[in-house]
């Protein structure tokens, strides 16, 4: 024992010493013996073994006493102390006792409280974590018996010796399963036959509560009847007791930012509970994956072990969100630094949309790969014509936007441009076939070759007056179109079914008819038609006019 945990001798009664000095048995005493017989003389006491000797650095005097109360009492002795009936001293339930472990003998523990005032403690109250020789522990007064002048100490919430005289409503004990009856388990409290309904054996419904039977169990007393010698116990309120300390403790070390490690407890359709210790967090299926997550189950399952950051606490609620992917480095963070226009990248199809599809380049980083941008080579609807969910495709990068999170993909940019030589391949005034695509109000739009579209507009498409365009094509038709001009930077081609000049002078020669020149649909100024002037000789003469 250190100099300075040792209290100073005086008169006075020590903070920490449970009895006063009046109350305090005198060492003689701690032996069993009466006041006038010689100490270590006690009727039937058996000198135990000890295990371990008394601690060196005690002083001779205390030593020598504690070694004299050790040689008289016997195990037995110690036994019928803990079950004898509690009386004199009543628990002291307000201060714990800083006690140094001075001895162990066999299952008991000694201690001294200073004052050379010596107690004992049941070694099992400690579990497998029992003290050694030095160590300072600390104990609660349990009850001072007069008849052995025995300090008995116990652990704080530490399990209590089950017997009739102590037991009592809300003790917290320790037994055995022996059995299952109708109802619920018989429990075995070391001698004391208990009852445990089925309602109270967990927290959850136990489908098969027979599976405890031969496990020791930890129960708190809920009805003690000593006349009947009828005990109830709850595994369920220990349980919840030891649910709600877990959860107190957590709440208090739990702050908005910590990284924990947990368990996933159950998953739903729309998140994961992770149990931290005592209490479930809730980790929402948008903070599984900076990636799209249709399922929770493709992320994590029932049993993994995860890293987490802590979202919020709300202690009031008694509610904990947790995010998977917040634990994580944001790869949207440097997404301008691997990606840069130009890029050629190979990227999976995860989502399609009537305006294009979103597909994926690496985890939580995706793109946009819109309609107009799939294909040169022809006009897409849908995207579906071109990709599908989870195809690989190769993707050309045309934007990236890291703080809006942004990246537009193209396909058709990869492809070979078919409006390359488009004015060598259709010469102004050319023939050439092709296919009608689409009617639209103001004309017909036809495929030339894959990628490049003309149109012959409403006007172009006959001599004759033309209402509608489906009076005169319809979708799917192959015709022979007329090029009237190419604009390669935009993109058109100007075509008509009309004949060309040169075509209807040939066919009105073949049928063997002069040319007619074609009327004027406003007449020349002046007042002259050319129906007019008829066959008026030569007007060389009229100012001009001929020659």
């Amino acid at each position: 024992m250190n100099p300075a945990d040792k209290p100073a001798e005086s008169g006075e009664s020590s903070p920490q010493d449970p009895l006063s000095p009046d109350e305090r048995p005198a060492m003689g005493q701690l032996n069993g013996a009466s006041q006038g017989e010689p100490a270590g003389q006690a009727t039937g006491a058996a000198t135990p073994v000890p295990q371990t000797k008394p601690d060196p650095d005690l002083d001779e005097e205390t030593t020598r006493e504690l070694e004299m109360m050790m040689a008289d009492l016997a195990a037995e002795d110690l036994n019928q102390v803990y079950q004898a009936p509690r009386k004199a001293v009543p628990r002291n339930k307000e201060g714990i006792q800083k006690c140094q472990v001075v001895a162990i003998s066999g299952d008991d523990i000694f201690v001294d409280l200073g004052m050379k005032s010596q107690g004992v403690v049941p070694r099992q109250q400690f579990g497998d974590n029992a003290p050694q020789v030095g160590q300072y522990v600390e104990l609660i007064l349990d009850y001072y018996d007069p008849d052995s002048g025995v300090l008995v100490m116990s652990r704080e919430g530490a399990v209590q010796a089950a017997n009739w005289a102590t037991l009592e409503s809300g003790a917290l004990v320790e037994g055995r399963v022996t059995g299952m009856n109708k109802g619920g388990l018989e429990v075995d409290l070391k001698g004391i036959r208990a009852f445990m309904p089925a309602s109270q054996v967990d927290i959850a419904r136990m489908h098969d509560i027979s599976t405890l039977i031969g496990e020791h169990v930890r129960c708190i007393v809920t009805e003690v009847d000593r006349k009947d010698q009828n005990v109830l116990v709850s595994r369920r309120k220990y349980l919840q007791k030891e649910q709600a300390e877990a959860r107190e403790k957590t709440f208090s070390t739990l702050h908005d930012g910590d990284v924990v490690t947990g368990k996933v407890a159950r998953t739903t359709e729309f998140g994961a509970f992770v149990d931290l210790g005592g209490v479930d967090g809730l980790l929402h299926i948008k903070d599984l994956s900076y990636g799209r997550v249709e399922r929770v189950r493709d992320v994590v399952k029932v049993g993994d072990v995860v890293e987490v950051r802590v979202l919020r606490v709300d202690p009031k609620k008694g509610r904990i969100s947790l995010g998977l992917k917040q634990a994580k480095p944001d790869p949207w963070n440097d997404v301008e630094q691997k990606y840069s226009s130009g890029m050629r990248v190979k990227v999976r199809v995860t989502q399609l949309a009537a305006f294009g599809a979103f597909a994926e380049l690496e985890e939580g980083v995706e793109g946009l790969i819109p309609l107009s941008e799939m294909s040169r080579l022809k006009r897409v609807q849908r995207p579906g014509q071109v990709v599908n969910t989870g195809d690989i495709v190769e993707v050309q990068v045309l934007k990236v936007d890291g703080k809006e999170r942004r990246i537009s993909l193209s396909i058709k940019e990869l492809e070979e441009d078919p409006w390359a030589g488009a004015v060598e391949h259709f010469p102004a005034h050319g023939k050439v076939p092709g296919k009608v695509t689409r009617l639209t109000d103001f004309g017909a739009f036809v495929e030339l070759q894959p990628g490049v579209e003309g149109l012959i507009h409403i006007s172009e498409l006959s001599e004759n007056r033309v209402r509608t365009v489906g009076e005169v094509v319809s979708a799917g038709q192959e015709v022979e179109v007329r090029v009237l001009g190419v604009d390669p930077d935009k993109r058109r081609i100007s075509l008509s079914m009309k004949p060309g000049v040169e075509e209807a002078v040939a066919s009105e020669s073949e049928a063997g008819e002069a040319p007619k020149p074609r009327k004027r649909k406003k007449p020349l100024r002046g007042g002259l038609g050319w129906e007019g002037i008829g066959d008026m000789g030569d007007l060389r003469g009229l100012g001009g006019v001929g020659g």
